[in-house]
């Protein structure tokens, strides 16, 4: 069996595939102690571990050490300056985060056209990549919650009912006649504007002719015209940066 994980800002996602890549089994954790309890109750035997991980250096190499203590090969996806024919646009490459190059290394994998990556999690991410492979640079911008939370937390006078706050992903219909809608609605038209510019700077500098794939977890809560939903897009990229037999 092969262990993927995913370490994000926020949450890690893992899944489990066989030798064919047939997932088995797929799960969230909210911390390392929770990851590694999950993992013992599948009662599978790993022969094969590959992670990617946006955390502190300090927290990744800690869950390296404990998952070579229970896995015979455990492999680290890194960016790097070009793979795949897809070259990365940072002057300094390191500094871009790996699963951002992940997700660009699979989305130009999938069809090697000009192509506009939006991730949406914690943080929400934009990426362009032109038909050349080449990486363009991209944006990043706080995610839904994180707008919300830093809204609350820096304003004395705005006052949240936690069970409305659930609506924060629900589109916009109405103006806000609330606090909770008008923070809502507020935090979701920001997101729909900087789609809209993403739209617009991808067209400028990819063309007309361009494939827009989106990922994350809020990204189902955006409607965006012809754009291709790949909950997995980390997950493939990683299985590109890792492979069980070195390239």
């Amino acid at each position: 069996m092969i262990l993927e994980l995913d370490c994000g800002n926020s949450l890690i996602k893992w899944r489990i595939a066989d030798n064919t890549m047939q997932i088995v089994k797929r799960g969230v954790s909210q911390n390392i102690t929770q990851l590694l309890a999950e993992l013992d109750k599948q009662q599978l035997t790993i022969h094969f571990c590959r992670l990617v991980s946006v955390r502190s250096e300090q927290e990744t190499e800690h869950l390296l050490w404990l998952l070579k203590e229970r896995y015979p090969l455990v492999k680290q996806a890194l960016s790097s300056a070009e793979y795949l024919g897809v070259k990365n646009g940072y002057a300094n490459y390191t500094r871009l985060g790996p699963d951002r190059w992940a997700a660009i290394v699979a989305a130009y994998h999938r069809n090697s056209q000009a192509t506009l990556i939006l991730g949406f999690g914690t943080a929400i991410i934009s990426d362009l990549v032109n038909s050349q492979g080449q990486h363009l640079g991209g944006f990043i911008a706080p995610g839904l919650l994180l707008m919300r939370q830093q809204l609350l937390s820096n304003t004395g006078r705005i006052h949240y009912h936690q069970d409305i706050a659930k609506n924060i992903l629900a589109p916009v219909t109405h103006i806000g006649s609330s606090t909770e809608e008008a923070v809502n609605g507020g935090c979701h038209l920001m997101i729909q504007g900087f789609i809209s510019q993403q739209l617009l700077l991808a067209k400028k500098y990819l063309g007309e002719n361009f494939v827009i794939n989106i990922t994350g977890g809020d990204a189902t809560h955006f409607s965006i015209a012809n754009a291709h939903y790949l909950p997995d897009l980390v997950f493939d990229g990683l299985a590109l940066l890792c492979p069980m037999v070195d390239n």
